[in-house]
């Protein structure tokens, strides 16, 4: 059995995953140009898109980057079961966590300032039967939203079958559970919509 793992290991995969984890950690400026370079590669987007350290993609197949995105130190975007869709010039702070590992799909709009610590995740576990674990009951996804403009701050957390409409401002630590109106400030647990933006 050991030996039957062995023969469909994919060399060029794990050559890639050992490359990427390399590179995550190279600092300075030659760092940073380091993995321009291999994400614009990546990507498909020529230099279109700056990594710094620390970060992960999984199956960055399933992840469309706009021109100009930045990602901050240890953002983490997977996409192993649905897809990542990311517009022009938006910038993710630090630790930010990108989940669409399960199914569904996260659209991101152009020019959104995503503030640290930052979680989207697109499935939510199943609970209803308390005769099975939890982990066992598998997960019910939907996808997430976010138009053009929106600032989304600090230690926000956003689930899934969630429009946030464009202009919109979503307060610090907000948990996000309903869609949001477009150009509106929300905030709270759930997040709701206090004021409309003139």
């Amino acid at each position: 059995l050991i030996i039957k793992k062995m023969i469909i290991f994919n060399p060029l995969k794990e050559i890639i995953i050992w490359f990427e984890y390399i590179i995550n950690f190279l600092p300075g400026k030659i760092g940073k140009l380091i993995r321009i370079f291999w994400f614009s590669i990546r990507t498909r987007k020529i230099f279109g898109v700056s990594v710094d350290t620390g970060c992960r993609f999984i199956m960055i197949s399933n992840i469309e980057f706009g021109k100009g995105v930045g990602i901050s130190r240890n953002c983490s975007f997977l996409a192993d079961g649905g897809k990542i869709i990311i517009g022009d010039k938006t910038a993710f702070n630090e630790n930010c966590h990108i989940n669409a590992s399960n199914g569904g799909t996260i659209k991101i709009g152009k020019k959104c300032p995503i503030g640290p610590n930052v979680v989207m995740r697109t499935s939510n576990h199943n609970f209803n039967n308390k005769n099975i674990y939890i982990q066992d009951q598998g997960h019910t996804s939907g996808n997430i939203t976010i138009e053009d403009n929106c600032w989304i701050a600090a230690n926000v957390t956003i689930l899934n079958n969630v429009k946030i409409g464009k202009g919109s401002v979503i307060g610090a630590g907000a948990v996000v559970t309903n869609n949001i109106p477009e150009n509106s400030i929300a905030v709270g647990i759930p997040a709701k919509a206090i004021k409309k933006i003139p």
